[in-house]
């Protein structure tokens, strides 16, 4: 009986751990399910991976232990991506805030690209934004005032957004 409580303990354990480091995953589906052949399928594990194509910045805020962003979004490979979709990997997301002061990002293997709160104290809003992968280039026209860029950057996109970030 002790054997099957220790066995069971140890589970949980070595389970909590895994989230806690973040954990969770990125699967290989089909390219026409995901433009990227990946799809996050880990949950709310508490990976830098997690929920690309979501609204960062909204569900952080709402989680007490969760790292507060300033700027946080996905780079896709197609403008109108399914959320949870992978994007590109390696793009550099360049944030020019009000003062002139030029942040660069590169998305990791989700596609995820954040600029947390303690590396910009003095950011300013608003900010601008290019994207570049390779010889591909990409500004937004006009400066924004959120950070949270998938709550413009939808599937269908809103607020004027076009749909995702995307490289096309």
């Amino acid at each position: 009986m002790l054997r099957r409580w220790s066995l069971a303990a140890l589970g949980c354990v070595l389970g909590s751990f895994h989230v806690g480091c973040g954990g969770g995953s990125l699967e290989s589906v089909s390219t026409a399910e995901c433009a990227s052949g990946k799809k996050w399928t880990g949950g709310d594990s508490g990976s830098s991976e997690m929920h690309p194509g979501g609204d960062c910045i909204q569900c952080h805020s709402q989680r007490a232990d969760a790292p507060r962003f300033v700027v946080a979004g996905t780079v896709h490979s197609a403008a109108h991506e399914a959320n949870d979709c992978a994007g590109v990997e390696g793009a550099q997301v360049v944030i020019t805030d009000a003062k002139q002061k030029a942040y660069t990002l590169t998305t990791n293997a989700a596609g995820n690209f954040y600029l947390r709160a303690g590396d910009a104290q003095d950011f300013a809003f608003p900010f601008t934004a290019r994207v570049t992968h390779g010889s591909v280039e990409r500004a937004m026209s006009t400066p924004q005032s959120t950070g949270a860029c998938g709550s413009c950057h939808t599937v269908t996109g809103t607020a004027g957004a076009p749909g995702r970030i995307n490289l096309e």
